[in-house]
């Protein structure tokens, strides 16, 4: 196996290894290993996507960074059919409508992937 190096805040350890004991993971790597494998399965619609799309988008981030996601957000305007915006805590919600061709919606998501602790999930209909 390949050995990776991953930096995480103290508070996100924290929370991982208590959610990993819980779930009966017997190792850190190995609740690793399912929470990769599980992001893999859950992002890998992106790559099947073709013509024209309809989703709810939901992304949660520190309100600090809510410039660069509305920057990239408005970019997409012609795809967005509606969004609503909210505050939890220290993290802004944001749940956008999307409706247009897949290759936007791709790119979309791609930009707002790209930023740090920028969470992002997606249902389809």
């Amino acid at each position: 196996m390949v050995v990776i190096s991953v930096s995480l805040s103290a508070q996100e350890l924290k929370e991982f290894e208590e959610v990993a004991n819980r779930a009966g993971f017997s190792s850190r790597s190995d609740a690793v290993r399912d929470a990769l494998s599980r992001f893999v399965s859950a992002n890998s619609w992106a790559s099947g996507m073709e013509g024209r799309v309809s989703c709810v988008v939901s992304i949660i981030y520190a309100d600090r960074k809510k410039h660069h996601v509305h920057e990239v957000v408005h970019q997409y305007a012609d795809i967005v059919h509606s969004s609503m915006h909210t505050h939890l805590e220290h993290r802004c919600v944001e749940q956008i409508v999307l409706d247009g061709d897949a290759e936007e919606v791709r790119k979309l998501l791609v930009e707002l992937s790209a930023h740090k602790d920028v969470r992002i999930t997606m249902s389809m209909f």
